[in-house]
């Protein structure tokens, strides 16, 4: 199809696909302050070492049962709203399998992540007076260097799996409001993600028109930087051999680079075990 008929076609599904707009309902009602009990902590340990060995969708299940009770406990709890949000993740992406399951998974995951931000008293000050997430991300800091990492994740993994072609046509400007939490991220924890963050940037930077700030050169650009900064993590070979070379059509070298991840030994990189799983079987069922 010529990229003509291919922008018509966008727009006439655009024009057709009004009801089709995400909206999110804020967190921040169902937000309460961290007030740990003495249970707290044996909670948690077993929630965070449960996520930690998780190898099949009934550990993560077991993983999100451990957190949410942890949150139970202790609804303020930062870091198991943030693995909470992960957990959630990793859930939709490799153990769902219909469009609205998957957007159910991603949606919590959000949810989890913007109430991890929520901690932060100067973020959940410009929120309370009515600002969105991305709005009040300089006030964000290092310490909430997951959560926003995790949101972002959330709404890639939401556009990739869980919208419709008419509804990623409208839905558009939420990417540049996720390059606003990666860019935040790069002021406040630089060295954080293992090229996670590139991977994300290259995403938000091929898939974004030039009127909203796309850019391939932008995206090559953070492709490099991945696999420059990811020395000793699986994520940014197999994001550029799962996404970024088969977008510009090298099946060749995409093929290469998913052999390449499929025959690690997974021990010898820093991924979370069951993303480094979830990875390697990606990268084979893909070749």
């Amino acid at each position: 199809m010529s990229r003509p008929i291919a922008v018509a076609l966008s727009l006439l599904i655009l024009s057709m696909s009004s009801g089709c707009v995400m909206t999110r309902k804020p967190a921040w009602p169902q937000a309460a302050p961290n007030r740990p009990t003495e249970q707290t902590d044996a909670l948690f340990l077993s929630a965070r070492e449960a996520f930690a060995t998780a190898a099949d969708e009934a550990s993560v299940d077991r993983s999100i049962a451990l957190h949410e009770a942890v949150l139970k406990d202790n609804p303020g709890h930062y870091q198991a709203r943030a693995n909470a949000a992960n957990l959630y993740i990793l859930k939709g992406a490799a153990f769902t399998k219909a469009s609205s399951a998957k957007s159910e998974a991603f949606r919590k995951a959000m949810t989890y992540a913007e109430l991890a931000m929520y901690t932060n008293p100067k973020f959940k000050t410009q929120v309370d007076a009515g600002k969105q997430p991305w709005e009040a991300a300089e006030t964000l800091s290092a310490a909430e260097v997951e959560a926003m990492y995790f949101w972002v994740t959330a709404l890639q993994y939401e556009f990739k799996e869980g919208m419709s072609l008419p509804s990623k046509i409208v839905n558009i400007k939420w990417l540049p409001r996720a390059l606003i939490f990666l860019d935040r991220i790069d002021v406040v924890a630089p060295e954080f993600g293992g090229g996670g963050v590139e991977v994300a940037k290259m995403i938000c930077y091929y898939v974004l028109p030039k009127s909203r700030g796309g850019s391939k050169a932008k995206a090559e650009e953070n492709m490099q930087k991945a696999m420059i900064k990811g020395k000793g993590w699986l994520l940014p070979r197999w994001a550029r051999g799962k996404y970024y070379l088969p977008a510009k059509g090298d099946k060749q070298s995409a093929a290469a680079d998913l052999a390449w991840v499929a025959a690690q030994d997974p021990t010898a990189y820093q991924d979370l075990k069951p993303w480094r799983i979830f990875i390697q079987n990606d990268a084979r069922s893909s070749q």
